[in-house]
């Protein structure tokens, strides 16, 4: 199936162009912001403009190259072009090379919500090159390495075991990403429209995690979606040992890793207002009650209904952990 255009954050385009160039020379490259602030409104209908000057019908593929955000934009506005043209995927980030990239969630924000709007499209394909992690910022790294410790946690094993010891400032190896990634398409194959619970595991730390996310999105300097779910594990396993699901020594390490990597930040400024309006549009409510994956234990989590109240008191918690 021939390619009708690469659309590229712009920041992957400038360290790897020669290579890019060498293999699309003859197909249209357009550059895009990576980024949260590309799941946008005028993101996408500029992504829709460039689909119509190319005439892209269904015959054609678009190619997307770049982190979580561009693969999600871009596959959005994949699945409504014509109701559904294909498209590739190459992930630039270790969080999208693990998750983001794997699934067929695409979709963007609207007004603070994180994936308010959005569709179930998988990619025709999903191409990963590892090298392009060589040039990933440290801080973007180490987010990345959230994720994969996310995944572990619900693994267990020797990948649990492997995660609590490995360094987040360290590249990861080309077999420790395919078997994250394998962790991902694992659950998904299991329930790949959330209808049977399982997928949702993949929500660990999400929920507060987008919440911390959002506050940020607008500010100079954004929570990376890392380290924003990072808070949102540390506060959500609290819960979880709260409710004698979790034990405390599991907690404290899960604890003692995050400190040790530097990923105990403080939560952004919010009003307790906006803080309930936010969670009041998780997508992970059911006739008014908000469902979230709780962790066990290593290789164990369970999806549970779980009140605003403690929501709140684990927030009020973490503060005092962190010593705001």
């Amino acid at each position: 199936m021939p390619l009708a255009v690469v659309f590229i954050d712009g920041k992957v385009y400038a360290l790897w162009k020669s290579l890019i160039d060498s293999l699309f020379p003859e197909t249209p490259i357009i550059t895009l912001q990576g980024g949260e602030e590309v799941k946008s409104l005028p993101a996408a209908r500029r992504i829709w403009k460039k689909l119509w000057q190319y005439k892209v019908d269904k015959g054609q593929a678009i190619l997307l190259i770049g982190g979580g955000s561009l693969l999600d934009v871009g596959g959005f506005c994949s699945s409504t072009w014509k109701r559904g043209i294909p498209f590739v995927s190459v992930p630039t980030t270790f969080i999208a090379q693990i998750d983001a990239a794997i699934g067929g969630k695409t979709g963007i924000n609207f007004k603070r919500g994180k994936n308010l709007i959005g569709t179930f499209a998988e990619p025709a394909a999903i191409w990963i090159y590892p090298s392009f992690l060589s040039t990933l910022p440290t801080r973007e790294l180490k987010a990345g390495w959230v994720e994969a410790f996310k995944h572990s946690l619900l693994e267990g094993g020797n990948l649990a075991e492997k995660l609590f010891e490995h360094p987040f400032s360290q590249l990861p190896s080309t077999s420790l990403i395919q078997e994250l990634a394998q962790v991902k398409i694992r659950i998904v194959r299991e329930d790949p429209y959330e209808q049977q619970g399982t997928r949702q595991l993949l929500n660990l730390g999400h929920t507060l995690g987008h919440l911390w996310e959002s506050f940020t999105l607008s500010s100079a300097s954004p929570l990376h979606h890392g380290e924003a779910v990072a808070i949102g594990i540390v506060q959500e396993s609290w819960i979880s040992a709260q409710r004698g699901l979790l034990s405390p020594s599991l907690l404290e390490r899960i604890i003692e890793k995050l400190a040790k990597e530097k990923l105990l930040l403080s939560l952004p400024s919010f009003t307790w207002r906006e803080w309930e309006r936010l969670v009041s549009q998780d997508k992970k409510i059911r006739k008014g009650c908000l469902f979230m994956p709780l962790l066990v234990s290593l290789g164990k989590a369970q999806v549970e209904a779980v009140s605003i109240r403690e929501l709140r008191e684990a927030v009020r918690w973490y503060r005092h952990l962190v010593k705001e």
